[in-house]
């Protein structure tokens, strides 16, 4: 077990009828055998995932937990809340039949839902454009629901780049870390607190190659919307929800603070564009867990913004990751590129990596800013299966506009200025990987401003027998490699300790301006 000796658990939501746990047991993901729950001395739960929900509670009970897990068994007591008035939305006129437009008796129901409040959407298919969320209110699909977005583009109105306000202008849509006018999300949490979204049904955008993924260059009336955006939003929590065919990024969240994501399930097909699973841009104090994302883009990806005429975004600080199953997207866990305003506080722990092209990705470019500070990084007791690179630092990223211009990937040190961004403090501690294709690690700092303070305890790569070439990461000059070892180019302060990697081809380091340029002695080639 990486982080304790003996399992623990964590109450992470409490509904009224409803609770739902992180169990820390040192095995990502799940554990090999279920474990037992008894709630009040009754078997109530069976299931090996290590973030899981009880359902069918009394409300406003303490509950007495036994979970047996591993031989150990773990007692914590657990209250519920009290029951909320309930809005069932077809008191307010809404369907559910999947083709008749419900989006004005859903948003009548959540617009006359008291504070303290639930929205209950039943078994049924809500055909719906976007819907706006009140302060300490919840929306509860039950099991069977299904919230299903418009296929009409003109029924998702836009939302504008900013608002006035005392403070001046306050960004309300944003397009890769710009402002910029997008169309309403299908869920909406705008400058509101105390707000859930929970339940066992589905959240499925519908967007698709005939609607929203036919142009994800070319905006419509707006740049694309996500499924669900919090804004300017406090103390929001997700849970146990199905999201699917987002039509750009699935879950953004964009200056905002004390958020939860916890069991949930996000889909997109591998090659629908941008459709990345749950995107923190500018936010602070966000949890990441047992979520299973498998989509076409990254899984997740911390963000702050591009640079601008207002100055440097506010920063991602305190992001935590844990019990995540990250499947097939580009990155696992990504952060950048976009990161003008600094990304700080990251971990990633207890998780697994599955067939994504990158685990943790870490990517910057000069032109963020002396604020685009990427710090404090660390990846804990993580397995990856059949992941292309299991780590990556690119300084020299392509993919904007002007990506492909010399000032971004000029390999030679340039002067240090305003746009220089920085890199520093990582760290990797028992990561485990399997079938990797192109290349155990790839780490590229700038000349004139290295990565800072680099430690690896712990990485063991075994790679795939049929691996393919392919390119470690999207920057000039990085040629496409199959079964290398580990990369380090532009690096002060590197430690290495427990490399084990068999089967390289080639070098097992290749470095380039590293100091102190160590390596390992007890390294298996």
């Amino acid at each position: 077990m990486s982080d304790a000796a003996r399992p623990t658990v964590e109450l992470l939501v409490a509904g009224s009828e409803r609770l739902t746990f992180e169990l820390r047991n040192g095995h990502p993901w799940a554990a090999p055998t279920p474990h037992l729950v008894r709630v009040d001395g009754r078997e109530v739960h069976r299931d090996a995932r290590n973030v899981f929900t009880l359902r069918g509670l009394a409300p406003e009970r303490l509950h007495a937990l036994a979970i047996e897990s591993g031989g150990d068994v773990l007692r914590i007591d657990a209250r519920t809340a009290a029951a909320s008035p309930g809005l069932d939305v077809r008191d307010f006129g809404a369907v559910g039949d999947g083709r008749h437009d419900d989006t004005a008796a859903l948003q009548a129901a959540l617009s006359c839902c008291p504070e303290g409040g639930t929205v209950l959407l039943p078994a049924g298919t809500w055909l719906s454009g976007p819907l706006f969320l009140r302060s300490r209110t919840v929306l509860h699909l039950q099991e069977g629901a299904g919230l299903l977005g418009h296929p009409d583009i003109a029924r998702w109105p836009l939302l504008p780049a900013t608002l006035p306000g005392a403070a001046g202008a306050r960004v309300l849509g944003s397009w890769e870390g710009r402002p910029a006018a997008c169309h309403a999300s299908l869920l909406n949490v705008i400058d509101a607190e105390d707000v859930r979204i929970e339940g066992d049904g589905t959240i499925d955008a519908n967007a698709s190659f005939a609607t929203w993924w036919s142009r994800p260059k070319t905006p419509f009336a707006g740049w694309r919307p996500r499924t669900l955006l919090i804004a300017h939003a406090r103390r929001v929590a997700v849970e146990g929800l199905t999201f699917r065919n987002a039509p750009a990024w699935t879950v953004h969240a964009l200056r905002s603070r004390a958020l939860l994501f916890a069991r949930l399930t996000i889909e997109a097909p591998a090659d629908s564009p941008n459709t990345d699973g749950i995107d923190p841009e500018s936010c602070e104090d966000v949890r990441i867990l047992g979520c299973r994302i498998d989509t076409g883009d990254d899984c997740i990806a911390v963000k702050s913004g591009k640079p601008g005429s207002e100055g440097a975004p506010p920063p991602s600080r305190g992001v935590r990751i844990g019990n995540c199953l990250l499947q097939r997207g580009h990155g696992a866990v990504v952060l950048g590129s976009e990161c003008a305003g600094g990304i700080h506080d990251v971990e990633a722990r207890d998780c697994v990596f599955d067939g994504t092209d990158r685990g943790l990705r870490i990517k910057t470019r000069r032109g963020r800013g002396r604020a685009a500070v990427i710090a404090g990084v660390r990846l804990a007791n993580v397995r990856m299966r059949g992941v292309g690179t299991p780590f990556v630092v690119n300084s020299f990223y392509w993919c904007d506009p002007d990506g492909r211009e010399p000032h971004v990937g000029d390999r030679a040190p340039r002067p240090i200025d305003a746009g220089t961004p920085t890199v520093r403090d990582i760290a990797l501690e028992d990561v485990d990987c399997a079938g990797v294709a192109h290349a155990a690690a790839y780490v590229l700092g700038l000349p004139e401003r290295p990565v800072e303070g680099l430690r690896i305890d712990g990485l063991r790569v075994r790679y795939a027998d049929a691996a393919a070439p392919g390119h470690p990461d999207m920057a000039e000059g990085i040629p496409a490699l199959r079964r290398a070892g580990l990369t380090f180019e532009n690096v002060r302060g590197l430690a290495l300790h427990g490399i084990d990697v068999a089967g390289a081809e080639g070098p097992l380091y290749a470095t380039r301006n590293v100091d102190p340029d160590i390596h390992d002695e007890d390294t298996a080639a």
